[in-house]
């Protein structure tokens, strides 16, 4: 609730500047700079799902989640779409389903009434103020695992072109 009562005389204002000319060619950009990673991890992400989640489903799932951003945050650049750690959750999620012989979209569910309920609370109790505590050395380690499993990826890919 803080953090609304700190936004709220800004809304009027940040509708009006929106509004303006100037804003025109930042929104385009956006635009595209949200468009082209969800267009390209989505058709990752149809290989790795066997199509049960794909570009379609990344966009509309971008539009979704874009126009319900735009109207309620104060920070346009968050990103919005699929994103390199999205492709490799979904992947693995996919194998663990695939592998136990469960349905891979009722189990996605789950995972998003889980994630959603999650949130909530973070939300009602503020733990964003905690984000001042994250390290650059996290930061780090998350990407660089996400470089490794990318890497890793990329060698088998190449091992199988090169056995067929």
């Amino acid at each position: 609730m803080d953090d609304i009562r700190r936004k709220k005389p800004f809304y009027i204002d940040d509708f009006k500047d929106a509004l303006s000319v100037q804003s025109l060619a930042s929104t385009i950009f956006i635009y595209f700079a949200c468009l082209a990673p969800i267009v390209a991890f989505g058709g990752l992400l149809g290989d790795a799902t066997e199509n049960r989640m794909a570009s379609i489903e990344a966009l509309v799932s971008g539009l979704v989640a874009g126009v319900i951003f735009g109207f309620c945050s104060g920070q346009p650049l968050t990103i919005l779409g699929l994103t390199g750690p999205d492709l490799v959750f979904e992947t693995m999620v996919y194998d663990f389903c695939k592998g136990l012989e469960w349905d891979y979209l009722s189990f996605r569910v789950w995972i998003g009434l889980w994630v959603f309920l999650i949130l909530l609370v973070l939300v009602a109790t503020d733990a964003s103020a905690f984000v001042c505590y994250i390290t650059r050395f996290t930061e780090e380690s998350f990407a660089t695992l996400i470089a490794v499993i990318f890497i890793i990826k990329a060698i088998e890919k190449m091992i199988n072109v090169a056995k067929s």
